[in-house]
């Protein structure tokens, strides 16, 4: 029993390590941001973010997303459709489960996160951090 008890505390301990509160998550789902790229300073952008929608701009060139929220916290990024139809490896993505966000810790306007997605030959991990520049989206 003692054995059982331990794993337990061990276990709930390992998942709340990290969580982020749902409050200062939701400010995070409407304005505008920074997106820093870890592994590729070149994939910077901006993001106008209004709940399930969003526009990122990556060196001038626009995406349309819409996001799924699993929660407060965690979402996942679907090409928009028309997108998608003129690109094969955006239409791989919607069609494997799109792109996971998961929020590591939130640090004043600053949200650091990991993604996930399939490519199909791997999945593709990848951190970063959304910094909270205005809260009022403008869609250009």
């Amino acid at each position: 029993m003692k054995k059982i008890i331990f794993i337990f505390f061990t276990v709930s301990s390992y998942f709340s390590i990290g969580q982020v509160n749902s409050d200062e998550c939701r400010k995070f789902t409407i304005g505008e941001f920074n997106n820093i790229n870890n592994e590729n300073l070149t994939l910077n952008s901006v993001i106008i973010r209004n709940k399930n929608k969003q526009l990122e701009i990556v060196n001038g060139i626009k995406s349309n997303k819409n996001i799924r929220w699993l929660n407060d916290c965690d979402y996942i990024l679907f090409f928009d459709k028309k997108e998608a139809k003129k690109d094969p490896f955006k239409k791989f993505i919607n069609d494997n489960g799109g792109i996971s966000i998961s929020p590591e810790k939130i640090e004043g306007n600053t949200l650091y996160y990991k993604s996930y997605y399939f490519d199909g030959k791997r999945g593709v991990k990848g951190s970063g951090k959304l910094i909270k520049t205005s809260s009022n989206p403008e869609f250009r």
